[in-house]
């Protein structure tokens, strides 16, 4: 700790202010030369707030530029607009129309990140947290995401968790997967079971026209049987609050 403050903790939130200041994606050299680093120490930084959902990479250009999971700590600090463009309200009136945990995932790596939730309220649910990562075949929002990708990438990511996998249960048949990729593409939305959480159901589709350069997926989360009973409800009030959020989106942007 050097005056008052953690060396660390000091970098992590400069380097957010030089995104800030400057407005556009940085690659770790260009961050090293604004904030006079050492490229070892950065390098290490990035990896960790990519990691944990903060920042986001691209490997053409090889730059960084914050996560929409940063957008969003803030956001109910100064209140938000409060209209349909946004996209925390939108959330949290899906969670009050439903009752149900509703989830804003992105893909990070192989694994599906979860960087906003608005847990049910309901007594029987299952308790999410922004950050946790699950793989991203076992997971609606994971295939869901996975469906914007055309098939061969799709193909090489499934080689990849299988190589990677640990246990014979973490083995993912690409079949399988692209079973559900195609009812993704076909239906809009993918209703999924016993996946990551054994009881668990969740419904989820694509959220268009969204504010990251990245593809953002929506879920609605509830034990297995609330998502048999309710399927048509659910299916219809989260693909009604996507359109809306999308109509919204693309007004602003026209005005």
């Amino acid at each position: 700790m050097t005056n008052g403050f953690v060396k660390s903790a000091a970098r992590v939130m400069a380097i957010f202010e030089c995104f800030e200041d400057v407005k556009r994606p940085l690659t770790i050299s260009e961050l090293v030369r604004l904030m006079g680093v050492p490229q070892s120490s950065m390098s290490a930084l990035m990896k960790s707030l990519l990691a944990q959902g903060f920042v986001d990479y691209d490997i053409r250009s090889r730059a960084y530029t914050p996560s929409v999971r940063v957008g969003l700590l803030g956001n109910w600090l100064m209140g938000g607009p409060q209209n349909q463009d946004n996209l925390l309200t939108m959330l949290q009136d899906l969670n009050s129309t439903t009752g149900d945990t509703v989830i804003l995932g992105v893909l990070n790596g192989v694994e599906a990140q979860y960087i906003h939730v608005v847990n049910s309220y309901q007594r029987l649910r299952f308790q999410l947290r922004p950050g946790m990562l699950r793989p991203m075949f076992r997971t609606a929002i994971g295939l869901v995401l996975a469906s914007q990708k055309d098939d061969s990438e799709i193909g090489r990511m499934v080689r990849r968790v299988n190589t990677e996998a640990e246990r014979q249960e973490d083995v993912v048949v690409e079949s399988e997967v692209m079973a559900r990729v195609n009812d993704v593409r076909e239906n809009g939305f993918l209703i999924t079971a016993n996946l990551a959480t054994s009881g668990a159901g969740v419904v989820a589709t694509l959220l268009r026209n969204g504010p990251s350069s990245r593809p953002l997926a929506i879920g609605i989360g509830a034990p297995h049987p609330r998502i048999v009973s309710g399927k048509e409800f659910l299916v219809e009030s989260l693909l009604a609050s996507v359109s809306k959020f999308a109509s919204g989106r693309s007004s602003a942007q026209a005005a």
